[in-house]
């Protein structure tokens, strides 16, 4: 594993330790409702700061990765993974404006674009293989 990569690794976990403890903090720990508002929106919007640091980390692993090539590849799958996630997101939004659908967590668009990634990582790299 280059350097890079390895830097990527550890960041990205502890940045999702970090995740999961807000949430949980917030989900388990804390009362959040007996919180005066403005604590509360803060609590609430905390653990979006270390999925933003992972895109960072991302971003911060990919000027560093000396493969131009493996560059390339990871760029086009999140390019990919982005624009089906927005699409998806957007059809979905009008379904639930004008068909009647049910709402959608949008607390689940984060790993839906990782889950995006992973399988536009998959036919990238079958593309290029």
């Amino acid at each position: 594993m280059n350097i890079a990569l390895r830097r990527y690794v550890i960041s990205c976990s502890v940045l999702m330790l970090v995740y999961a403890i807000l949430v949980a903090t917030i989900s388990w720990l804390v009362d959040l409702q007996s919180l005066p508002y403005a604590v509360r929106v803060l609590a609430a919007a905390a653990p979006a700061v270390p999925l933003l640091a992972t895109l960072y980390v991302f971003d911060r692993y990919l000027l560093s990765e000396p493969d131009e090539f493996l560059r390339f590849l990871q760029s086009r799958s999140a390019l990919l993974a982005g624009g089906a996630v927005v699409g998806l997101l957007s059809a979905w939004g009008f379904l639930e404006q004008y068909a009647g659908w049910p709402r959608l967590p949008l607390i689940m668009a984060f790993p839906a674009f990782w889950a995006a990634f992973a399988l536009a990582s998959l036919l990238v790299r079958r593309r290029y293989a």
